[in-house]
């Protein structure tokens, strides 16, 4: 037994092999204690331990050197931890503290203190833990103070002793937790350091009034963002004052502290919420009436009152039966919209939608439905809408149809009705004539079937980007085929038809018999072409003396002009005239203005599409 307990201590001391002389005597010292002690590394590796932590935590020492020993800190403790490591790097011996750690049986609670120390090239820190979980049981069931002390410490709310002058004596390890501050580190420091620069002053002016009194049943509460370790980030508290300055034993202010992270999230999202809705309402088109189950106005938006023409004086009654008098006069049947009311007011469960009309011509819908909170009636919502306008434009709808039916059947025009697939539900005889199709051939149908093959991608993109949404219309030259074999030209105009949402009903095609020009355009491209040819023919100089004929009229002023003899231009004008089949000045001015204007014509172009037959 000895000789095995000698071999597990050398290993223990030379398992670095780092050891200087000194250390590894003393490394052998600590290995047999019964208390347990660890040394880390500065990022918390497990750098040496005795024969009690291999106990604790199961594992033996040569299989555990360099893994992480933070991993074995309970989450909620952390932090603690973390501060704890780094603050004790600075000073000769650290601050108790007590951690929960994963022990081989579970959950243990650990008295842990700290020293740094140099048995390494790097820096590192011993730790010398107890086992506190049995002794704590003990005092948590006799004692009341310990259990207070271990519900403190374990709490989500900060609790800190804070002094008449706003020093802090004491905080608990949730501070930790929470913002990630070393308790030890925190005290002897003014609380206004863990609160942000702009609400140092509403601290301050709380401490200033719990200064003159605050009870544990009237404590002075302020709402203050505080300051995460080394961080610019903040965490909204609420911080609750209790004066003790009298108290014999506490002789300070006892702050409590609870993170209102969801609390003022939810207050953001309701604020947001409740302008949505305000925004909602007051950019609706309907005028809207909130009243309570008593008939007391709870909300009202501006365009409700501009639609009654309601004065402020009215309103701020928040009377509804006031308000239901003052509007009677301006009604066509005042009487019965009363009675609709009080009907509706009898019924809270009912909803209503019906017309009110006004002397002056104007026409409101009213709609009215039950306030349900939670499912239970606390009110009435009111909206009215002003459909003078939809009304009058239904008439003018209705004459607007009777004269489309006249375009569409009796108009030079060819016209289609499609449905959303593009199918044609309706056809006119203009449009039958231009395919020379009949009726029952068109309809059912699409204008893609008879639609000349290379015009069918680009119509159907457009189709597309229009049914989309895209564009609202368009409008293009398209080639069909009539049932002759013909190529035939229209200029389709398209449009879609739109329901008072948005929502596209059908779409309207309009086609223009444009063959007539696209031929005539087709001889004045050929036309131009051969006056193109021609105007190649001449030189560049004969092309100078023709362009002087229109502003020239004798052959030594063109001569001057050019810097040439006479004879020159005399010979050049007997060429262009030639060329030209021309005998005059005055004939080959003429032909060369017309020959000119030809080739430029077709430069510009004569609609962009080339006359072809559909077997081409």
């Amino acid at each position: 037994m000895v000789a095995a307990k000698d071999a597990r201590r050398a290993v223990a001391i030379d398992v670095t092999g780092r050891f200087e002389p000194v250390e590894a005597g003393l490394a052998g010292l600590l290995f047999d204690i019964p208390d347990v002690v660890i040394v880390l590394d500065a990022e918390g590796r497990l750098q040496w331990g005795n024969h009690a932590a291999e106990r604790l935590f199961g594992r033996l020492l040569q299989d555990s050197i360099g893994l992480p020993a933070l991993e074995l800190v309970h989450p909620d403790d952390l932090e603690l931890v973390l501060r704890s490591l780094t603050s004790v790097q600075r000073k000769e011996m650290g601050t108790l503290i007590e951690v929960r750690a994963k022990a081989v049986t579970g959950w243990r609670l650990l008295e842990v203190l700290g020293t740094p120390v140099d048995w390494f090239d790097v820096p590192a820190v011993l730790f010398s833990m107890r086992d506190l979980t049995e002794r704590r049981r003990f005092e948590v069931a006799r004692s009341q103070e310990a259990r207070f002390r271990s519900l403190v410490q374990n709490a989500a709310a900060v609790t800190i002793l804070v002094s008449q002058s706003g020093l802090v004596e004491s905080i608990s390890g949730a501070v930790s937790r929470v913002l990630g501050h070393d308790p030890e580190l925190v005290e002897n420091r003014p609380l206004a350091e863990l609160v942000s620069l702009a609400d140092r002053p509403g601290l301050m002016a709380a401490l200033d009034r719990a200064s003159r009194g605050a009870s544990a049943s009237n404590p002075v509460t302020v709402e203050v963002r505080m300051v995460r370790h080394e961080s610019s980030d903040t965490v909204p508290f609420e911080l609750s004052v209790v004066n003790l300055v009298d108290d014999p034993v506490v002789k300070g202010y006892v702050v409590s502290g609870h993170d209102i992270t969801a609390r003022v999230l939810a207050e953001r999202e309701v604020r947001e919420t409740l302008s949505l809705l305000a925004a909602t309402l007051e950019s609706t088109a309907d005028g809207i009436l909130v009243v309570d189950i008593s008939g007391r106005i709870t909300s009202y938006n501006r365009r409700f009152a501009k639609l009654w023409r309601l004065d402020e004086a009215i309103l701020s009654t928040r009377d509804d039966a006031v308000i239901i008098a003052s509007i009677l006069g301006q009604l066509v049947d005042p009487v019965r919209f009363a009675a609709k009311v009080a009907q509706l007011y009898e019924s809270p469960d009912a909803e209503a939608n019906d017309i009110v009309e006004f002397k002056d011509g104007r026409i409101f819908e009213r709609y009215s439905r039950p306030q349900r909170v939670d499912g239970a009636i606390v009110g009435r919502v009111w909206s009215f809408r002003d459909v003078s306008e939809p009304k009058r434009m239904e008439e003018e709808l209705r004459e607007s149809e009777q004269r489309f039916r006249q375009v569409f059947n009796q108009g030079p025009l060819g016209i289609a009705v499609v449905d959303l697939e593009g199918r044609i539900t309706n056809a006119n005889r203009a449009l039958c004539r231009l395919l020379a199709r009949r009726r029952n051939e068109v309809v059912s149908s699409t204008l893609e079937a008879f639609t000349f093959v290379d015009d069918v991608e680009k119509n159907r993109e457009l189709a597309r980007r229009m049914s989309e949404g895209i564009i609202p219309s368009y409008q293009t030259e398209t080639r069909f085929v009539s049932r002759r074999g013909d190529l035939v030209f229209g200029n389709v105009t398209a449009s879609m038809i739109r329901n008072e949402f948005g929502l596209p009903l059908y779409g309207l095609r309009i086609v223009e018999d444009i063959t007539k020009r696209k031929r005539l355009e087709h001889e004045l491209a050929s036309h131009a072409t051969t006056a193109g040819k021609l105007l190649a023919s001449l030189t560049p100089r004969e092309t100078e003396v023709l362009e002087l004929l229109s502003t020239t009229t004798t052959a030594s002023k063109m001569a001057e002009h050019l810097s040439v003899s006479v004879r020159t231009v005399e010979t050049h004008l007997a060429n262009a005239y030639r060329k030209l089949g021309v005998r005059s000045k005055e004939d080959a001015a003429a032909e060369f203005e017309r020959l000119t204007g030809a080739v430029a014509g077709l430069q510009k172009g004569f609609g962009g599409m080339v006359l072809r037959e559909p077997n081409e």
